[in-house]
């Protein structure tokens, strides 16, 4: 299971060109701060998480593509069903819980990175 937070420059082109014309530095910084919110969110997921062997809880885990898109998830197989509950299961939320308590962090993150990367210029 694997929960994917991009941000899709698509809608604004303003903001597409931007990302195009980055420059290494502030692609760089980008990637950062990602790598930071993303061990924030597997520390606060690991917490959540339903312990019985503790195999979920090790298997969470962040990853930073070059594309500069931060991917959480959970290698277990069993992590959807825990997460999102079956009918027999209570849905425990433990990625989308840690993830919504650290999305305001990443918005504040990303505009600290864009300001340090323009006080820089």
């Amino acid at each position: 299971m694997t929960v994917k937070i991009q941000i899709d420059p698509s809608e604004v082109e303003v903001f597409a060109q931007a990302v195009k014309g980055m420059s290494e530095d502030l692609r760089r910084r980008f990637g950062e701060v990602l790598g930071d919110i993303g061990r924030q969110i597997v520390t606060r997921a690991r917490a959540y998480a339903p312990v019985r062997t503790g195999a979920l809880r090790t298997s969470i885990y962040e990853t930073v593509t070059h594309d500069l898109q931060l991917r959480v998830g959970a290698y277990v197989h069993y992590a959807i069903f825990q997460e999102f509950g079956t009918r027999y299961i209570a849905p425990r939320y433990f990625l989308t819980r840690a993830i919504q308590e650290c999305l305001p962090l990443l918005s504040f993150a990303m505009q600290e990175a864009i300001n340090q990367a323009w006080s820089s210029l």
